[in-house]
């Protein structure tokens, strides 16, 4: 016959055995220490300096003094002495200085979860910290309706503030989009997680749009790449697709100057606006040509004559008509009264007079 119970290790009292009420009470104080089980801590490796009768703790992982050697056992302070009982898998207890409960599992003790109306932390498939009070770890996570609707509700407690979504990889940051310090809605990027740009910037005061710049004037304000300069940019691209009209539209509001490329019943144009001249440029600064306001077109020139359609200026080159040969000039499918060219046969310079070709004398 065993001498103790298989759970709780209570002694029996023996046949013939003197002094009973020994054994009685050595059961009656296991009994006191591990029924209904109140303990000051969990995890505690230091004893208390000065326990009270009945006082117990939940061992911690490094424990010294008294503590030594009994890692996870509940300690109970009995008639002076600390008196160690080792827990069995499934037990509960009350941990009064944590408020909460905990578990026996694994051999470990384990915190269990609090009232679900109001959890402090909670973990799913992975720990949960003061930071991120609640982690889930799944292929995916489904927010779906009750009734009608759903709304995800990110807030923040003041513009200065962040509320955002950030997309990692490997926990460094790659992409983010919210309000970040402010009420405007952006979204970035990060190659390394340290250094960001913002393709999409969206203001909150007019809703007007920036691509790769935050400093927007305009309802669609696209930036350049790399060093602001005075020069044009000629990265800034913008593409319309579909059908019907689509234009984009350029204006400079210190000179007042507009400009608009698009499709206008079923044709390509390129309009300048507000009574301004359409100038082309090459090399950044060299004038080619100029449309003015009237439609006379002016080649080297920026005024041209009122007299003039078109009005060409130089003092180093000259006008070179188009250049053939007679039999190229007779292959001219129903010249124009007044057409030119630079016969190369004759070596003259002849024009279509509406029914033969003459030559303009030489000296």
């Amino acid at each position: 016959m065993s001498e103790q119970t298989d759970l709780l290790k209570l002694p029996y009292i023996m046949p013939a055995q003197a002094q009973k009420h020994v054994t009685h009470n050595e059961a009656l104080s296991i009994l006191d220490a591990v029924l209904h089980i109140r303990v000051s801590g969990v995890g505690s490796n230091t004893p208390p300096g000065a326990p009270v009768e009945g006082e117990r703790h939940v061992v911690g992982s490094a424990p010294t003094g008294a503590f030594i050697s009994h890692t996870n056992k509940i300690a109970a302070f009995q008639d002076g002495v600390w008196v160690f009982f080792p827990p069995q898998p499934g037990w509960t207890l009350w941990d009064a200085t944590g408020e909460a409960i905990h578990v026996f599992h694994d051999s470990t003790w384990i915190k269990a979860a609090p009232t679900p109306e109001r959890l402090t932390l909670l973990g799913i498939e992975t720990d949960a910290d003061t930071v991120n009070r609640l982690a889930v770890a799944a292929a995916a996570s489904l927010f779906t309706h009750a009734g009608a609707g759903h709304q995800i509700k990110v807030n923040k407690a003041a513009a200065a503030n962040t509320a955002s979504m950030l997309f990692q990889t490997n926990w460094s940051g790659r992409a983010e989009m919210g309000l970040a310090g402010n009420d405007d809605f952006s979204v970035k990027v990060s190659a390394d997680g340290s250094t960001w740009k913002t393709p999409l910037y969206l203001k909150a005061s007019d809703g007007f749009a920036g691509i790769n710049t935050t400093d927007i004037r305009y309802l669609l304000t696209v930036g350049q790449p790399g060093a602001t300069d005075s020069l044009l940019n000629y990265d800034k691209t913008i593409g319309v697709a579909g059908a019907g009209a689509a234009y984009f539209r350029g204006q400079d509001t210190t000179n007042n100057v507009r400009f608009v490329m698009g499709t206008f019943t079923n044709n390509v144009m390129l309009a300048s606006k507000s009574n301004h001249p359409l100038v082309f440029k090459v090399n950044d600064t060299v004038e080619s040509f100029r449309i003015a306001t009237t439609g006379q077109i002016g080649i080297g020139i920026t005024a041209p004559n009122a007299s003039a359609l078109v009005d060409m200026a130089s003092t180093t080159r000259g006008f070179l008509p188009p250049r053939m040969t007679t039999t190229q000039r007779n292959a001219i499918a129903s010249p124009a009264e007044g057409l030119v060219v630079y016969n190369m046969t004759l070596h003259q310079l002849q024009f279509w007079n509406g029914t033969a070709w003459m030559s303009i004398a030489g000296v």
